[in-house]
Formats: C-alpha cells, structure tokens, sequence
C-alpha cells in the first residue's frame, strides 16, 4: 500500500505534455529542477476566508483539486515515488475529508492517473489515465471510498480515443476534452457514436462547467492574453466572455456566477455579466502562498475555495 504520509520527495518533471500539467508516470526525477505545487482549502462565510491550510503540505506535485459534488471530500493529483520505483516517478489521486481531515491515496494504482473528476452519475471518478506506453485515456473507477488505500480495477471509457489532456462532462454520455497535438484542441466526444466534433483550437488548459447555466467554458489566447470562451452544447455555438488577468490561464466559477483567477498569490474576481465590470481583489493569500496561484476550484455549497501555490526552488 502507498499511503500520502509516507510519499517521499518528488521533482515536477519536464516533458513535452508538462506543459499540459500531465506529466508522464514512472520517468526520472533526478535530472529535474525542483519545484513546488501545493494545494490549499479556504473556507468561506458570508463570502469571506476565515480559514486556510496547506492540504497536500509535503514536498512535490501536488495539483488538480476537484471536490466530490457534496463538498465534504477533496480529491487531487499527487506525484511522487516510492522505494520500489526507485527514481521513477508515479502519480496517483488523493481524497480529503472535509469534514474528518487526513488525507488517503485513492487510486493507489500502478499506472498514473490525472484530472480526477465526479462522473454526472456519482458513482464513478473519470481520469486521464498515462500508461507504460505513454498514451493518456480516459479512465474511470468506481467512487467507493470504503475502498481506500487499496489498488482500483478501473475500466476506459474509450480506448481508441487517446492524447487526452483534459475533460468535462457535458452530460452521462458527452464529454468536452483538451485533445494534445499542434494545435491543442477542443473537441466534443460522444461516448456512443465515438464521434468527436471540433469545437476550437489553441485553447488552455480549464474546462469548467457554468454554474447554473447550460454552459460550459474554457480559455483560448488572444494577443498575449486569455480569453475566457462560452459554449452551448444545445446550440453549439461559441460567444466571448472576459479576458483574464495578467498571464494567469487558469479560472474558476463562483456558485453566484462571477469568475474566480488570480494574479500571483491574490485571488480576483468579476461579474462577467456585467458590462464594464473590472477585476477587483476577492482574496488576498499572500501570508499562505509565497509563490503564485494556478488551478482553483469552488465547492458547491460555496464554503470552500480549493487553489494550488506554485513555487519554484522552495525548500522545506
């Protein structure tokens, strides 16, 4: 069994997908420079932080937070290696109770697996899944948590549909996915007909489902900066919705339908449906992250703002 407290320290590894923030299982993490992404738990009240800590709180990879659909349990990605590894590297999905603490490795797989994610039916947690030949499926696995610590047989949803970076599920049997190649791009995939529709190209790497709304998003760049982009799945149109802070391609929706991203270790926020609106501070985290906020995610009962810290060069 590998369990997080005993994860050893990991190198963020540097390949042509570590852009992607996928990065390949079982390389050497010995040549690599060292860096930090940490994932963080705020917790909210009246729209306010009372609360932070350090969830992952180890040295390594740590990213990817997506928070089961009852906002009592965090799940993210963690890389790291073991005795039997050696130098390889392996990466595996944690779960955080929310509410009891402690933190299991919930996968506890030996392929590497990214992206966790709740399916539309609950009862499963989809993935991008890298195997000993290099290619990234969609996987899923069964949302047992009675299970934990323990090896899970998981199935692929579509085997011949591979170099996924990303996904969102549209509904049970559509997905959007982050597709690699040159360009990087958005397609639509039908899980029955295997169809996969092209929606847009040289896109980043988010993909959020609106609050509320029969809408999805995602970012593409535009002149240096990103562009935060709507799509109808009924519709299948596209409209442009708010560019992003500074370099930051990385957002998150608000339940109350504003849009969350972050300018180094300060969360900002603005009412994209408000002509004019600008980006004001939501949340100053400078005493808890030193270095600068990436991914980010919101609970849905809104009491909980899960981020990752990326820093480079930390020693702990």
């Amino acid at each position: 069994m590998r369990y997080f407290q005993s994860m050893s320290k990991a190198n963020v590894l540097s390949k042509t997908v570590a852009r992607l923030g996928l990065l390949s299982a079982f390389m050497s993490i010995s040549a690599f420079s060292q860096a930090e992404d940490d994932v963080f738990l705020a917790e909210l009240k009246a729209g306010k932080v009372v609360s932070v800590k350090n969830v992952s709180n180890r040295t390594g990879y740590d990213n990817q937070p997506h928070f089961t659909p009852d906002s009592n349990g965090l799940l993210f990605s963690a890389m790291y290696k073991t005795e039997e590894q050696g130098d390889k590297a392996q990466t595996d999905f944690m779960y955080h109770d929310i509410n009891k603490g402690g933190v299991v490795n919930f996968s506890n797989s030996a392929a590497s697996e990214y992206s966790p994610t709740i399916t539309p039916d609950g009862k499963h947690v989809s993935m991008i899944r890298v195997g000993d030949d290099g290619k990234q499926l969609l996987w899923q696995y069964p949302f047992d948590l009675s299970s934990q610590n323990v090896e899970k047989q998981g199935t692929s949803l579509k085997p011949n549909v591979f170099d996924v970076g990303y996904h969102v599920w549209i509904n049970p049997k559509e997905l959007l996915v982050f597709m690699l190649g040159e360009p990087m791009t958005l397609q639509r995939l039908n899980l029955q007909t295997d169809k996969l529709s092209l929606v847009d190209n040289n896109i980043g790497r988010t993909l959020r489902k609106v609050p509320n709304k029969d809408l999805f998003s995602y970012t593409k760049l535009v002149n240096d900066r990103w562009l935060v982009k709507l799509y109808n799945p009924m519709t299948k149109g596209v409209k442009n919705a708010v560019l992003l802070p500074s370099d930051n391609m990385y957002y998150a929706w608000h339940q109350d339908g504003r849009l969350l991203s972050a300018q180094d270790n300060v969360v900002k926020v603005i009412n994209s449906n408000v002509f004019g609106d600008k980006w004001r501070t939501f949340a100053d985290f400078s005493t808890d992250c030193k270095g600068q906020i990436t991914r980010m995610v919101m609970s849905n009962n809104s009491q909980y703002l899960a981020f990752v810290c990326h820093t480079e060069d930390k020693q702990k």
